[in-house]
Order: C-alpha cells, then structure tokens, then sequence
C-alpha cells in the first residue's frame, strides 16, 4: 500500500493515511507507512475536509501490519474533528467580527480632533526627575510609552518615559478616543502636556505624583504590540540578547545597570584618591589603572 497525494491549488486529495500509537508522531509524522501519524484526528486535519481518506491503524493481528480503522475509532474521530471545526469556525467568526468593529471604531475616532487649548498657560518643558518642583504648574514631558492600559472608553493610563525617570499620566474623553489614541502601542514617542498633580493619599505612583493631561502629541508611532509582541516572558534567551538594547528600557534591568555604574564609579573614586590613574589602551578596550 502506498500514500498518494495530490496536491491542487484549494485541496489536498490523500489516498490513504497511517496512523501508529507506538511509533507515529503527529509533529514529524506525515501519513505514509514510514512516517504515520500518532492519532487518528491528526489524520483527519490533514485531509481537511471530507470525503476522508481510508486511515489505516496497526493491526492487532499477528503477522498483519495494518488495518482499517474500525468504524468506532473512525466516528470518535469524526466527532473530535467537527467539534475542533465548529470552534474554529466560531473563533473565526468572532476576530472576523472584532476587527469590522475596530475598523468601524478607528473611522470613527478619525472625525475626533484634539487642541492644544490656547487659553490654558504655556506648557514648561521639563525632564521627569524635576518634576516635583513643577507640582500644580502646566508642564509638556517629551518621553516613550513604557506601560498603557485602556479603562473603558474614557480613560487611560500612560507610564511615560524619558531616560531620567518614570511618570504616571491620565488621559480621558477624547484624549483617548482619538485616533492616535486608539491605536498607540507602547515604546512610541509621545509629548504630553497637563498639570502635574500629587496623586491622592493611600495610592501610589513614581515620584508621589503624575501628569492629568489636557493635550498630547504623537512623535513616532511604534509596531503594534510593542516590545511585549518581542520580549515577554516566554522570548528565548537568544532573542532578549539580540534585543538587549530593548531589554535594558525596563526597570529592572536598568535598575541594575545603575548600580553597576555607582559601584564603578566608587571603585573609580577610591583609586583616584589614592593617586592612581585611569588608562585606556588604544588597541584593546579594557583599562587597567596603575
């Protein structure tokens, strides 16, 4: 007996396929005698559809290698199929759904136009580790989008970034129902403009206070997802070095570079004290001091 597959541009037209419990594998397997498959559903999803092909198992009559599925395999495996398709029939139905209604939303929100309100005062540009000086003045920050979360319609939280700290943002009503806002994703480049404001007793926030914000400006957008679509928890170890520089935008990892630096910086002052010399070799990127 031998597989024969026919492979046209909507179908794939299988003669017969294997199926081995003890010596098949549904990953590398690929129906034929050499090669079966291990269960009888992984048969049925290569056909895709029916008329299905006659699916041979390992008969368990001496001498005898194969033998037809016996009709009682052959329906529970029918049955495991059609309730796999109906699912993924009504997953289907439902993301073809979600994305008529994002794309419904995003035309929507393009008729939504946000202004820097003339009347307020003049925003004051200032890096986020001088903010409390600023508290219950007008301020613009410059910064990436380190953390975003979305509370319903009307409201949503930034964690602004700009190298020398992390600021809590609030935006809402049409802040958040703009375009822009609608498809910002983090590690984009935004300028945020509001009053910084000491956030309420018995809550919590980098630095005791954040930005309630009345404009905000686009910079430059990031892919969508973010750097959580590249780095999350379940990234290689291969892909978090090879994005090392991504890696290091986050706060733990910085924090660490930090103390890294100030335990540099002391070994550095102790022997500078001690009237030693710092010498860089032109040829090797290592110092020694001496």
């Amino acid at each position: 007996m031998a597989t024969e597959i026919t492979k046209g541009v909507d179908q794939v037209s299988v003669g017969e396929l294997y199926v081995s419990d003890k010596s098949g594998s549904d990953q590398d397997g690929d129906g034929s005698e050499d090669k079966p498959f291990k269960t009888p559903l992984k048969a049925l999803r290569f056909a895709g559809k029916e008329p299905f092909p006659t699916i041979y198992v390992e008969s368990q009559k001496e001498g005898e290698r194969w033998a037809v599925i016996s009709k009682t395999q052959m329906k529970n495996a029918k049955k495991a199929f059609n309730r796999e398709q109906m699912k993924n029939d009504d997953k289907e139905k439902k993301e073809a759904e979600d994305n008529e209604r994002r794309e419904k939303n995003l035309e929507e929100a393009k008729k939504i136009v946000i202004e820097n309100d003339p009347s307020l005062p003049e925003a004051e540009a200032v890096k986020i580790h001088k903010l409390e000086a600023k508290r219950g003045q007008r301020v613009k920050v410059f910064g990436w989008v380190h953390r975003l979360r979305r509370q319903g319609k009307n409201l949503m939280f930034i964690v602004l970034r700009d190298g020398t700290g992390f600021l809590q943002s609030v935006l809402s009503d049409k802040l958040c129902q703009c375009y822009n806002g609608l498809v910002l994703s983090t590690e984009s480049t935004v300028a945020l403009y509001g009053t910084i404001t000491p956030v309420p007793d018995g809550k919590q926030a980098p630095g005791g206070h954040e930005l309630h914000c009345d404009f905000w400006e686009l910079v430059g957008l990031a892919p969508a997802g973010g750097a959580d679509n590249l780095l999350n928890e379940e990234s290689d170890v291969d892909v978090q070095l090879n994005n090392r520089h991504m890696m290091i935008r986050g706060e733990n990892i910085s924090k660490i570079l930090r103390v890294r630096s100030t335990v540099t910086q002391c070994f550095r002052d102790h022997f500078f004290s001690c009237g030693y010399y710092e010498v860089t070799h032109s040829n090797t990127n290592d110092a020694q001091v001496s």
